[in-house]
Order: C-alpha cells, then structure tokens, then sequence
C-alpha cells in the first residue's frame, strides 16, 4: 500500500512540474502564431492533456478490459467538467469566450449524444469509430478556419512571456512538459489501479474513478496552472476541448481498432451524468455568449458538489 502511495504522489509531483512547462510553451506558442490562447486551448493542450486517456483506454480495450477504458472516457469527462473546472473557478473565477459558447459548447454536446445513442446497441463498432473521427476532423477544420478571425484580437502578452521566448526554448517547455505529463499520469493510474484492485473494485468502477480521476489530472494541473498565468481561455478551453477529444478521438481510435463493448448500467447511469453535466455548462456560459462572462465560485462549488453526489450514487449501485 506504501508502495503504491508513493507512487501516486511521484506522479502527481511530475503532473504539477509538467503542467507548468506545458501551460508556458502553449502561452508562448499562442503569440508566436498569432492565435487567441482559446483556440491554442483546445487543440494544443486539449491533444497533449488527453493522450494519457488514449493510451490508457485503447491498452484496455487491446487486452479485453473495456469497462476499464469505457470508465476511464466516461470517468474523465466527469471529473473533467465537474473537479477540474470547479476547482479552477474556486480558485480563481474563470473568463470565457462568447465564441466558447457559440463554436466549441455545440459541438461537445453533439458528441456526447452521438456515443450515448452508438452506445445503445451494448457495443460502439469500427464504423462508429471511424464516424466520431471524422466528426473530430471536421470540428478541427473549422476550429483553424475561424482561428484567422482571432489573429486581429491578439495582443502582445503582459505576463511571464513577454517578451517571448525563443522558438527552441517554447518547443523544449513543451515537450518536456509533456513527457513530464506522460510519465506522472501514468504513474498516477498504475498506482491508483492496484489500490483499487486491493480494495475489489469492479473493472467499469476502477475506470470512473481511480483512472478516470488520475488520467484528467493532466487536465486539472494544466487548467490550474493556466489559470495562475491569467490564461483563463486554455484552462476553459483545455476542458471542453479535452472532453470533445475524449468523445470522439479517445473513443473512435480503439473502437476501429477493437469494437468496443459497453455495459448496460453504463447507458443508464454513467452516460446519463456524462450528459448532465455537459448540460449543466449551459446556464453558465449561456448569459455570457456576447461577450466575456466568468465562472463564478457559486457555480464551481455546484459543480464540485455533483461530483460529490456521482460518487455517492456510484457507491449505492
């Protein structure tokens, strides 16, 4: 047990300094091309973040453990939404875009009630992979395409990147960071799974919470140290952005690879609360899609007290 806490904390000590160096390079990448940092956000950070998730759930669905890697995407969207960005607006309320609401909000909910409808059959097939990718591909053409329109807003930063860094030091930031993200996430879910099969946890229950809690630690230690550098659009965009990915990449690539079965309680209670609190983002950013609007504290503690009452009812069933 020692062993394995030890392990946990080395991986969330990797995540932190990880976090840093990536939010940093991403920051500098953002004006070095001239894109807004919501648009850097949600592609940039949102891939890096979410690759322990690929990683974790296509090993699982390989070697015939799909509850753990349908828990883990289901797992993470949650914690996403409801701990991370909770977390972030408790500790600082949160900026966000109009063009959030307008451009990313839609297409993350056509995602999520795309897998919820594929799930219904009791299995997501490769053709149903192959659709959420493209749907993933077609989202990102127009995430570049509108990019040109942010290019005028773009100003030179205030902070820790003005003035920037060279071109050399923003690609190590970045890839060291995410090494560093790589390695502690990974540390995170080995050690959290082996607490969990000591504690005779079902495969699905391991998914949604020990590594589904420890693959978005990416996301929360990225958001919380986008939010300390004032880059309040990543950290916003880093959740909607990962949980779009999670729905249709982290889904899509192991299904084609391996169809992907899902347990029925899954349909009714996880996918069910995949959607609430997808839906919940709507009266928040709904008053502020004309112009910026924050998350407020309020708001962040109804969030992290759904999170509370999902884990409470994943106790009781």
């Amino acid at each position: 047990m020692l062993f394995f806490f030890g392990t946990l904390v080395l991986g969330l000590t990797a995540l932190a300094i990880g976090a840093d160096h990536f939010v940093a390079g991403a920051a500098s990448l953002a004006y070095r091309l001239k894109s807004s940092p919501l648009v850097v956000g949600l592609t940039v950070v949102s891939f890096g973040t979410s690759l322990p998730e690929l990683l974790v759930t296509a090993t699982a669905v390989l070697v015939d453990h799909s509850g753990v890697g349908l828990g883990n995407v289901l797992g993470s969207n949650i914690s996403n939404i409801c701990l991370v960005l909770g977390t972030c607006a408790l500790l600082q309320p949160l900026m966000v875009e109009s063009k959030l609401f307008r451009q990313d909000y839609p297409a993350l909910m056509v995602a999520t009630v795309a897998i919820w409808l594929m799930s219904a059959n009791g299995v997501i097939s490769r053709l149903e992979g192959l659709v959420l990718l493209i749907g993933l591909a077609v989202y990102l053409v127009i995430v570049i395409r509108s990019a040109g329109e942010d290019t005028k807003k773009v100003a030179a930063p205030t902070n820790s990147i003005t003035p920037p860094p060279k071109r050399l030091k923003v690609l190590v930031q970045m890839i060291s960071g995410l090494v560093l993200l790589l390695i502690g996430s990974r540390l995170v879910v080995w050690g959290g799974v082996e607490l969990g099969k000591a504690l005779g946890l079902s495969e699905l229950i391991i998914g949604l919470t020990v590594v589904a809690v420890g693959t978005s630690f990416p996301e929360l230690a990225t958001s919380i140290a986008g939010v300390l550098k004032k880059q309040h659009s990543i950290a916003v965009g880093n959740v909607v952005g990962s949980n779009l990915i999670n729905s249709t990449a982290i889904i899509g690539i192991p299904s084609i690879l391996k169809p992907m079965e899902i347990e029925s309680i899954a349909l009714l209670r996880d996918y069910l609360m995949v959607f609430l609190a997808s839906l919940a983002l709507w009266p928040i950013f709904w008053s502020r899609r004309r112009g910026a609007g924050r998350v407020n504290r309020l708001e962040a503690l109804l969030l992290l007290a759904g999170y509370m009452v999902y884990l409470w009812l994943l106790i009781l069933f």
